[in-house]
Order: structure tokens, then C-alpha cells, then sequence
């Protein structure tokens, strides 16, 4: 049964918060609590704070933050739990369970601008190398029956769907809401177009040689489904119809079991930001290709659409693939 205190934080947290974020900070204020557990000996509560609001104060908070300074956590992830406890102490006083926020004066914890670059080349090798052969993810013995005529396909759509986070960097609710109209491949170009990228402002990326290939295999695949509508990327096993952020989440963290490395659609978007720069892509070149902010292209100006394609000609020859 979930933690009383945590029900009431969502409630809270879904006024004014997306689903990612609502999500991001109870794993993050589930993981306080169950440490808290460890530390106090007790398992924090609504009526217990109430009852007893000293329980929880700055020295507590601090003494987490430097367990995960021991326990070597980045510093990015650090800083992100910081947040979280933040905005944990605002609920707290603004729901009345404490009179005084205990998360107020913690020091904030600046993070590591290097952390994370994305994937480096052996990195990338291995999470490339888990998508070379199918996945069996069930023990249920009629199931994998099934899953065994289904998995080849599975991984033809969940590689394109890899390649496409890591060589042409949308965010995940770009990828998810692609459609195959959004799509053009040529024998030697290729791109999409994403129309509702951050700010409502659409863009034409333009895709590697591995990407063209491996959207191309699962477009025959694709079309063996009677697809609901034009999306890109769909289900398999039932429904047909346009795959979920948590659909991508959990491929992605399977992919991290199997190949040993930590991966997320954000690591895969900085690794293709990485890339380029690695490349000595301009600034406002990769600003471009990303959807960056205005703010981004006011900084370093507009980019040329010939700038655009070679900077992507760049990562033909990175992939394993």
C-alpha cells in the first residue's frame, strides 16, 4: 500500500506539474522515505508529521544528500533529488502537515556541466549489440510461443526507435509522435520532420545512413498491421495503435539490463549532442538540429540547411550497424 504522504504529494504535484515530472518526483521522495526508514528508524507518514513536524528538518535532509554523495551518485542526480525535496517541503507547508518548510535552507548542489556528455563509442557499441538479436521478455511458457513469431519483429521497431533517439536526438514525445508521413528516405538522404517539437515550433532533421536504414526495415514490417492511424511507431502484441512514452521506457530499460549500460531518452539525446560537437559541429548548427530554444538560436544565429546535412553526414560511420 503506497505511503499516505505520497498520495496526498501527487494529488498535490498533478495541479501544476507534466506526467514525467510527477513521476520524477515521487521516485525521487519514495527513495527519501524509504532511507529515512534506515536512518530514523521510522517510515514517515502524514500523521506522523503532524503530530510530530521535527521529525523531518534540515539536518535530516542534508545527511541524505551526503549519503548519496557517498554512495557515488552523480552529481546531476544529486542535485535532481535536491529539487525534489524542495518541492516536497513547499507541499508539506502549503497542506498544513508542517509549520515550517524543512527543505527551505538546504544548499543547492551545482551540477556537474560535463554530466552527462552521452555515450562514449564503447558505450554506444554495447547498447547497439543487445539490438542485433530478439528479446525474450516473458517465462510464460505459452506466451513465448507467441513472443517468438512476434520478437523479430519487436526489435526491428525498438531498434529504429533506438537509432532514432540516438542519431537524430527528438525527445520522446517527439518520437512518439511521428507519423509516417513525417518521413522521407533516399537512397543517399533522409529525414523527418518532427511538427510539434518544444515551443510548438516544428523542424526538418535530417537522418544518418543507419537511421534511413533501420526506419525503412521497420516500415516493411510495419505495414503487416492494420494500423489505427499514421503513426510511426506502434504496438505489436495488440491494439496497433501509436506507442506510449512508457512503452520507450521500458524498451530502453531492458536494453540497459541486457547491455550493462545506463540509458534513458535523455542520455540518448545528449549523445547525439555529444557527437556532434565531437564532430566540431557549430553550436548553433546543433541548436538547430535539436529544436533548442529561441534563446539558443538568438545566441548563435541561424544555421544553413547545407551546414544542417553535413553535420549529420558526420555520424553515418559511428554506428555499429
Amino acid at each position: 500500500m503506497e505511503n499516505d504522504l505520497l498520495e496526498h504529494f501527487e494529488h498535490y504535484l498533478n495541479d501544476n506539474n507534466s506526467p514525467t515530472s510527477v513521476k520524477g518526483y515521487l521516485s525521487d521522495i519514495r527513495a527519501f522515505i524509504g532511507w529515512a526508514k534506515g536512518y530514523k528508524g521510522i517510515e514517515l507518514n502524514r500523521s506522523l508529521l503532524k503530530g510530530q513536524p521535527h521529525l523531518l528538518n534540515k539536518a535530516v535532509i542534508d545527511a541524505y544528500l551526503k549519503h548519496l554523495h557517498a554512495e557515488k551518485y552523480a552529481l546531476n542526480t544529486i542535485a535532481r533529488h535536491g529539487a525534489a525535496m524542495r518541492v516536497f517541503g513547499t507541499f508539506l507547508l502549503s497542506s498544513g502537515i508542517v509549520p515550517v518548510n524543512p527543505a527551505e535552507k538546504i544548499k543547492n548542489v551545482k551540477p556537474d556541466p560535463s554530466d552527462p556528455r552521452g555515450l562514449d563509442d564503447d558505450q554506444r557499441a554495447k547498447l547497439e549489440y543487445v539490438f542485433r538479436t530478439p528479446w525474450e521478455r516473458t517465462a510464460n511458457k505459452t506466451s513465448r510461443r507467441r513472443e517468438k513469431t512476434l520478437a523479430p519483429k519487436m526489435l526491428i521497431r525498438d531498434r529504429a526507435m533506438m537509432l532514432t533517439m540516438m542519431y537524430a536526438g527528438p525527445r520522446v514525445s517527439e518520437l512518439i509522435g511521428l507519423d509516417v508521413s513525417d518521413v522521407t528516405i533516399k537512397e543517399r538522404s533522409g529525414n523527418i520532420i518532427i511538427r510539434d517539437g518544444k515551443g510548438g515550433k516544428p523542424r526538418v532533421v535530417d537522418i544518418p545512413r543507419q537511421v534511413r536504414e533501420a526506419i525503412a526495415d521497420w516500415l516493411d514490417v510495419r505495414r503487416e498491421f492494420p494500423a489505427a492511424d499514421d503513426a510511426l511507431f506502434i504496438g505489436i502484441k495488440r491494439g496497433h495503435s501509436r506507442i506510449t512514452q512508457r512503452t520507450v521506457q521500458l524498451m530502453l530499460e531492458e536494453a540497459s539490463k541486457r547491455s550493462g549500460v545506463e540509458v534513458t531518452p535523455h542520455i540518448l539525446r545528449h549523445t547525439y549532442a555529444y557527437m556532434l560537437m565531437k564532430n566540431g559541429t557549430h553550436p548553433k548548427t546543433a541548436a538547430a538540429l535539436m529544436g533548442h530554444s529561441l534563446e539558443m538560436a538568438l545566441r548563435y544565429g541561424s544555421s544553413k540547411e547545407e551546414d544542417k546535412r553535413k553535420a549529420v553526414d558526420g555520424l553515418d560511420d559511428l554506428s555499429t550497424f
